[in-house]
């Protein structure tokens, strides 16, 4: 957890509780990505990190899913991927090997992601559910930007012509680690500002 956000928000109660502690202080997200940046450098782990955002995108995009539903997913996977290193998770790749495999998935339009046949059994889901419940501590509340945008947007009298900007940089930030770095109205606001 953040201590500069936890001593400034000490009055929002539950909020400070249960959501700070995916409030990650940059310098421990630093150390935890080191085993990553072992094998991958700064440049190809982003771009490992956006390539993974898209995906999610473009399923969530191909299943008719609201966009929160989508960042809810995006920050999943964020939340996952701060703690344990990719590396430990997948084993050691070789870079070479995953900008085949990001080139070849370029190539078709993401259609490994859609196969005729899903492969897995419902254990294997619940399984990896499990998994990925026990690595985030059992927390998925997620508070996104959107709500204080709205309300930022709406206070100011200019939704028709802030709105639709501002709500599309906001998107644009899950491909950062802003939502582990930041409390979503702070995320908000400066998104507010830029789009302002």
């Amino acid at each position: 957890m953040n201590p500069q956000f936890s001593r400034k928000l000490t009055g929002l109660g539950f909020w400070v509780d249960w959501n700070l502690q995916w409030v990650l202080d940059k310098q421990d997200l630093l150390k935890e990505r080191q085993k990553d940046l072992k094998f991958l450098t700064e440049e190809e782990y982003w771009k490992l990190q956006i390539f993974f955002a898209n995906v999610i995108q473009a399923l969530g995009e191909h299943l008719k899913l609201r966009q929160q539903v989508i960042a809810t997913a995006t920050v999943y996977f964020k939340r996952f991927y701060a703690r344990p290193s990719c590396a430990e998770e997948f084993g050691v790749v070789s870079n070479t090997r995953l900008i085949s495999a990001a080139t070849s998935v370029l190539k078709t339009r993401f259609s490994y992601a859609f196969p005729k046949e899903f492969p897995y059994r419902m254990n294997h889901i619940l399984e990896c559910e499990f998994y990925l419940l026990e690595l985030m501590d059992c927390c998925l509340i997620v508070y996104h930007p959107y709500r204080p945008l709205l309300q930022y947007v709406q206070d100011m009298g200019q939704e028709d012509m802030l709105l639709p900007l501002a709500w599309r940089i906001v998107n644009d930030t899950y491909r950062t680690d802003l939502c582990l770095l930041y409390p979503p109205f702070m995320i908000a606001l400066g998104k507010f500002c830029v789009g302002f």
